[in-house]
């Protein structure tokens, strides 16, 4: 057991996981293509951002559970500073380009004027509360809920007690529950009146960031360790978990909130872990091939660029006068990795460079 865990403190780099972050984002491409939805699973491509939010929860407090283990205490200004320069450049750099774009070239455009009236709103972080309704901008809700994420959780990591942190973790995962249960539905309408539902904040998307920081502090125990290797560390247990991921995705359902939406979370928790723990196993070397771990790694440029790749690739076809319904998707992902690689290389890396200053 003791040599097991040891192994796992000892790896700061995860095999596989950037093949999940591949996966997640080439769902989130699907979900907003034209597409045709033989299976359920196929309308379902939404479920990448949930994926994603999982993966953060467990790496961003694995981090932070390892340095204040090593150190002692946590430095949030070097946390911070290292989210700041992973996830700020790219995404001000479209601000101000869409900003300059729309007050130059279409001032009077309707779409400009939600824009340019709601840019404090994205500039803050804040689209999850509040939506702008801006054309190609409504994905942002995603990152500003893990910005107020990346916020939040450092300060629980760094400054309260262990029965605080877990008092606080079950608060949160309880109010999320009666959300996504539909029991505050009534209390929400009357305390943000008609059109509450149509608020990100109010769905249960911080349900699989917690999910993802259970987990972190669950296999940072080594007691927690051993159970959670017996239950979904055997050999085969990343093409199983993901076996029951693809089972539950097919069944059909016209809304997935309550059971089936925990259950997907709980079910996304338990396939990482399961990566985690085999990092050798046959789907991990799969997850860790070359072309899927480029995806995977430039994943957070495909996210920010994707809409508007999308669009771009849909005006083209329209024009040339083919189907949307086959060319639309394998176009807009092979247009968003190109601008997204571009992006990451060329301008990302720049500021990714300057994060080693702000390792200790």
């Amino acid at each position: 057991m003791t040599t097991n865990h040891d192994a796992y403190l000892a790896r700061s780099y995860f095999p596989g996981l950037d093949g999940v972050r591949a996966i997640a984002i080439i769902a989130v491409v699907w979900h907003h293509c034209v597409r045709a939805d033989f299976l359920p699973i196929m309308s379902r491509g939404f479920a990448g951002v949930d994926l994603f939010f999982v993966l953060s929860g467990f790496l961003i407090a694995t981090l932070l559970i390892r340095e204040k283990a090593k150190s002692g205490a946590i430095s949030l200004r070097n946390f911070w500073a290292r989210r700041f320069l992973r996830l700020m450049p790219a995404y001000y750099l479209l601000l101000f380009s869409l900003l300059a774009a729309y007050m130059l070239l279409k001032p009077n455009d309707p779409n400009a004027q939600r824009f340019i009236e709601g840019f404090h709103i994205y500039a803050l972080y804040l689209s999850n509360w509040y939506n702008p309704g801006t054309n190609n901008m409504g994905i942002t809700w995603s990152l500003s809920t893990e910005e107020q994420f990346y916020l939040v959780w450092p300060l629980i990591e760094a400054f309260a007690a262990p029965f605080f942190r877990l008092g606080f973790w079950i608060f949160a995962i309880f109010v999320n529950q009666l959300i996504n249960f539909g029991i505050f539905d009534t209390t929400i309408q009357n305390i943000f009146g008609p059109g509450a539902h149509e608020k990100e904040i109010l769905e249960s998307t911080f349900t699989p960031i917690l999910f993802g920081v259970a987990l972190a502090h669950i296999l940072d125990n080594p007691k927690y360790y051993e159970w959670v290797r017996r239950t979904v560390g055997f050999k085969y247990a990343p093409i199983a978990t993901l076996g029951f991921l693809i089972a539950l995705m097919n069944i059909s359902a016209s809304d997935i909130s309550g059971l089936f939406r925990l259950v997907m979370h709980l079910g996304m928790t338990a396939w990482i872990a399961a990566i985690v723990i085999q990092p050798q196993s046959e789907l991990t070397r799969t997850l860790e091939w070359r072309p899927i771990a480029l995806i995977g790694a430039i994943s957070y440029g495909m996210y920010l660029y994707h809409m508007w790749c999308i669009h771009i690739v849909r005006v083209l076809i329209d024009k040339v006068g083919l189907s949307q319904n086959w060319l639309q998707f394998p176009l807009s992902l092979a247009l968003t990795t190109l601008v997204a690689a571009g992006s990451y290389y060329l301008y990302e890396k720049r500021f990714l460079n300057w994060r080693k200053k702000f390792r200790k």
